[in-house]
Order: C-alpha cells, then structure tokens, then sequence
C-alpha cells in the first residue's frame, strides 16, 4: 500500500516569505462621541437589544414566532417597538410629533 502524503505538505514545508509588518500607529488619546462613530456593519445605525434566559418563556415564544412568520428579529422588534411606543403616545409626550 502506497504512503498517503498530505495536500498542506508542499505548503508546511517551504517557509514563506514574510514581509516586515508597518509600524502601527498609537491608538488616539480621546474616543469619539457615540454619534460619530461610524464603524460597524451597519453604519448609521445604533443598536438596540436585550439579554434574556434560553429558558424564559417568552423569549422562546419570540424565537418560534420568527421562525414560523419567517420574518428576522430585527423585523419583529421594530413592529413590537412602534406599537409599545403608540400605546404609551410616547413620541407626543417626549416631544416627537
């Protein structure tokens, strides 16, 4: 039976080439302000999230209701928060008409 050689074995071998790495620049003294930061997947927006117990009861109502709408968590939590907010009228009562 013939030895079994290894696809990386070329690869592990042969020592590559490194090229010297750039100086790296000193990390500003002052962080932005939230609002200006614009890093992140989504820039221009902020998130807004919990954490819950795996076992709490709702949030597991939560994650089977999304799966059997088919619709994100992000979709279900925007539709949850606009109604909490017309129920409370809580963008005339802090000035948002």
């Amino acid at each position: 039976m013939a030895k079994r050689t290894s696809l990386l074995g070329p690869a592990v071998a042969a020592p590559s080439p490194r090229e010297p790495e750039p100086e790296r620049q000193s990390a500003p003294t002052t962080l932005p302000s939230s609002a200006a930061r614009s890093g992140g997947k989504r820039p221009g927006k902020y998130h807004l999230g919990a954490y819950f117990d795996p076992a709490d009861p709702t949030a597991e109502a939560f994650r089977v209701l999304a799966a059997r709408t088919r619709r994100s968590h992000q979709d279900l939590l925007a539709e949850a928060i606009s109604e909490l907010v017309a129920k409370y009228e809580a963008d005339k009562q802090f000035g948002r008409v």
